[in-house]
């Protein structure tokens, strides 16, 4: 996972440039929302964690970017909770709540339930929201370090 080689400086920096509480805070309310619904139907519930190999104890962030980075579960999802959403994987706030989970244990040391899972986690809709996390990071990065120019 490339975020997680971000140093803890520019973690910090693009944190509380970029990513506001409020928006985090109705990101993991959202998740803990949808994981409630999934969580209502036992079946589909334990048919999502055995798809991701959840480990039995994981922090529900975790839980949730794992189901919503997999398009078959995102879909299943949409149409088992009879969901009026369009049928994509949400990538914008998947990143953001990577970056937040990265920050929390690289910068705040706090321990998150699954992150080591997470960190290794093999599948490509994972992988789309790191690189897309990344890429983010890279483009603050770059322009912070422009500068005006006069004639």
């Amino acid at each position: 996972m490339h975020t997680y080689e971000i140093k803890e400086s520019v973690l910090e920096s693009y944190k509380k440039s970029r990513l506001s509480d409020e928006r985090i805070n109705d990101l993991i309310r959202q998740a803990d929302e949808q994981l409630g619904e999934i969580s209502q139907n036992e079946a589909l519930y334990n048919s999502f964690s055995e798809e991701v190999e959840a480990p039995a104890e994981i922090d529900n962030i975790i839980l949730w970017m794992l189901f919503m980075s997999n398009e078959d579960i995102c879909s299943d999802y949409i149409s088992q909770c009879k969901k009026n959403f369009m049928d994509i994987i949400p990538v914008s706030d998947l990143a953001d709540l990577l970056l937040y989970v990265v920050h929390r244990k690289k910068v705040e040391h706090i321990d998150i339930a699954g992150f080591d899972y997470l960190l290794q986690y093999d599948h490509e809709g994972m992988e789309e929201v790191d690189q897309y996390c990344f890429t983010n990071v890279l483009l603050y990065i770059q322009k912070s370090k422009e500068a005006q120019m006069e004639f």
